[in-house]
């Protein structure tokens, strides 16, 4: 089973992971007044008068934040890190109001620096803390990550238990125990009111067909519903309480003014307009592991996409070659120019008849950009859009005229 992005994870274009956690922030931040927002914000996130007043990010318009989520309900000891169970990496643009992101399932297989081998990329943090983890994820991904933060799942349940639980429609049941572990699930289908440790029985479930992709998703509609209450006029007083609860979980390297204007930006953004996908990648089972392994070219167009903010890149059409010429072997000729253009010609043959002066191309598809990227190719100012009436199962039918010079396309003038 593949999982591309968008076509597996189902949230592209919806709010991620990572502007939920700022509207966490932010409703917690922004909704205090006066002095005791100053007092408290301050406090919580040690920042000084100096930091106060300089320019967030350190004057940076466009900069990359890795929000990782730690699983520390395994652990009993301070000094001792938990696999990181949610990892996402977001790209923000200060003059475009945009962030776009990136949701990394915890089984990649990734190369952790420092380390022999291939491991998942979970155990970064378990290995290294979130140092290691940002500069594996700056690795895997081929981008310099310049901020993160760092969350655990336990201290959520306790914002939980602060906001006086939060509403969730939970999509079927959810039945697992590991003794081992200290993991127990038992929640029953339908919208619910959960309360924190409900809440964390839900984000830390993964026994169903998509395993991670699933939980991926759960743990953004929980992050959601976080939000969501925070909001609401009857936790307006508790909102001093909550900051701190969230505070005393959140480890980052951004300044208070930084997670400031962060909070201010996720006010702007609505909610279908972040981008986020998942990384593509298939699962496979390699040396008795299971994981998630990407393809680098895959990677890198979602990557220059979504944290890069370059423009996606043309997608070539198909093409059918008919010769309208009447010379002999043209339609092969210019097809095999062609396929070594980077395009796909599904079909070569002869047109209705061999009386074409000029070549022609015919489009099929209603954006017709392709049929002029090809027109400038091939020299060929006739193109005609014949979308509606099309039985072609090619994207763009070039019709070769008399007026093709075959030496052109040899594959020595290539």
């Amino acid at each position: 089973m593949r999982v591309i992005g968008k076509q597996a994870s189902n949230t592209n274009r919806k709010r991620g992971a990572l502007a939920a956690v700022l509207i966490i922030l932010g409703g917690a931040m922004l909704g205090v007044a006066g002095g005791l927002f100053v007092h408290t914000f301050l406090r919580q996130t040690h920042t000084s008068l100096a930091q106060a007043v300089a320019p967030p990010f350190e004057g940076r318009r466009q900069f990359r934040v890795l929000a990782l989520g730690e699983d520390n309900t395994g652990t009993k000891r301070a000094d001792v890190h938990g696999r990181s169970d949610t990892i996402l990496v977001a790209a923000v643009d200060l003059d475009r109001n945009e962030i776009r992101a990136i949701s990394i399932p915890r089984d990649t297989r990734s190369v952790i620096p420092g380390r022999e081998g291939y491991n998942k990329i979970n155990a970064a943090y378990a290995l290294g803390g979130i140092e290691l983890s940002r500069q594996t994820a700056e690795q895997l991904l081929g981008v310099t990550i310049e901020y993160y933060i760092k969350t655990n799942i336990d201290g959520l349940k306790r914002t939980v238990d602060v906001l006086g639980g939060v509403e969730i429609d939970i999509e079927k049941n959810m039945r697992y125990r590991d003794r081992r572990g200290g993991l127990y699930i038992n929640l029953k289908k339908g919208y619910r009111h959960l309360n924190g440790d409900q809440a964390l029985q839900y984000v830390r479930f993964r026994h169903d067909a998509l395993g991670d992709i699933s939980r991926i998703q759960r743990q953004q509609q929980f992050l959601r519903a976080v939000a969501r209450r925070m909001m609401s006029t009857e936790n307006f007083t508790k909102l001093p309480r909550v900051i701190d609860q969230i505070m005393s979980n959140v480890e980052t390297n951004m300044s208070g003014k930084d997670l400031l204007h962060l909070a201010r930006l996720s006010r702007k953004i609505q909610p279908d307009e972040v981008e986020m996908e998942m990384l593509p990648g298939t699962p496979r089972p390699i040396g008795g592991v299971s994981y998630m392994v990407g393809d680098p070219s895959e990677t890198q167009a979602v990557v220059d996409r979504l944290l890069k903010f370059q423009p996606p890149a043309p997608v070539k059409p198909t093409v059918e070659v008919l010769n309208g010429s009447g010379i002999p072997g043209a339609a092969a000729r210019v097809a095999e120019f062609l396929t070594r253009s980077g395009y796909t010609v599904l079909s070569t043959g002869n047109a209705p008849d061999f009386d074409y002066p000029r070549c022609e191309i015919q489009s099929h598809i209603k954006d017709d950009r392709a049929a002029q990227e090809l027109g400038t190719l091939m020299n060929c100012i006739s193109i005609k859009q014949k979308t509606e009436q099309s039985s072609a199962k090619a994207d763009v039918t070039i019709v070769i005229g008399k007026d093709v010079d075959l030496e052109k396309y040899a594959p020595t003038n290539y």
